[in-house]
């Protein structure tokens, strides 16, 4: 695979690290939100447009396209529902002094991921479930719609497993060594990793046996991000630095950084792949957001 890589734009105007982005409301375009509690619709890198403000630091925001629907995990307060053409806030669901470091939606279901280790299920704008994981933090989702399973990763160490319909753990996994800050799910494998800066692999066909450890990073990795249109795995660190590893083999493909190709000076906390735009953005401790071509 032949790589250019290259910094297409900068996206500026958060007043603190940016935490989180993906798509949003508008098709193909940047939705970010970070410790500084806006949420910000950009245009263009030039031209960002505040969704909302919120009073503390957002980590988490899930956008539902199908009913325009903006859920907003805010630090200390718990969650709102948030209008993204009226810019206001319709829905607050209060959970105390906590902090959200997930929101994933599946059908009428959206699950909330808190730092006292509570699994939060809302349906029709209220709470239907709160289930106690871990005694730690929640820190990641992934879910399997066809095995009906839910991933989550926390602050134990741990990944547990659970079923989709029940919320009952099935399998507990063990062999990080500290937090586990990202699962994701790709073909017959849950890959994880966190703040051991490793990446595991876990055969979900022989009930999630391990496979193989990578040390991927050189601290703890924030996110990843497959993009199997293009058979990549994207990881980002608190070293600095954007990997690109290929799904296949995981063999290292390419190493984004500041040095060779003016990166983040701080830790990349977030990624996001355009599939408009076929573009990998990047979000930042730094207060910024690159958007890059990778081909």
């Amino acid at each position: 695979m032949h790589f250019e890589i290259k910094k297409i734009g900068s996206y500026n105007g958060h007043k603190d690290s940016v935490y989180h982005i993906s798509e949003g409301p508008e098709a193909g375009k940047l939705l970010s939100a970070g410790g500084d509690g806006y949420l910000v619709q950009w245009k263009s890198p030039d031209e960002g447009v505040p969704i909302a403000k919120v009073n503390h630091p957002i980590y988490a925001f899930e956008y539902i396209r199908d009913s325009d629907t903006l859920w907003v995990g805010e630090n200390s307060e718990g969650i709102h529902k948030i209008s993204p053409s009226a810019k206001k806030v319709e829905t607050s669901l209060h959970l105390g002094k906590v902090s959200i470091f997930q929101i994933t939606t599946l059908g009428e279901y959206t699950y909330v991921a808190n730092s006292l280790g509570y699994l939060h299920v809302i349906k029709d704008q209220t709470f239907t479930k709160h289930v106690q994981v871990s005694h730690k933090s929640l820190r990641s989702i992934a879910i399997n719609k066809t095995k009906k399973e839910m991933a989550i990763g926390t602050s134990d160490h741990q990944i547990y497993i659970l079923d989709l319909d029940t919320l009952k753990i099935k399998y507990t996994l063990e062999g990080h060594s500290n937090s586990v800050f990202s699962v994701c799910y790709v073909n017959d494998l849950l890959l994880s990793a966190g703040r051991d800066a490793k990446i595991r692999l876990w055969d979900i066909k022989l009930e999630y046996l391990p496979i193989t450890e990578i040390p991927a990073h050189n601290y703890a990795i924030n996110h990843l991000l497959p993009i199997e249109s293009k058979g990549l795995l994207a990881t980002c660190s608190m070293d600095k630095s954007i990997k690109l590893w290929n799904l296949d083999d995981m063999r290292l493909l390419k190493v984004i950084d500041k040095g060779k190709y003016a990166s983040h000076g701080t830790s990349v906390n977030k990624l996001w792949w355009n599939e408009t735009s076929e573009t990998l953005f990047s979000a930042s401790d730094d207060r910024t957001i690159s958007e890059w071509k990778l081909f």
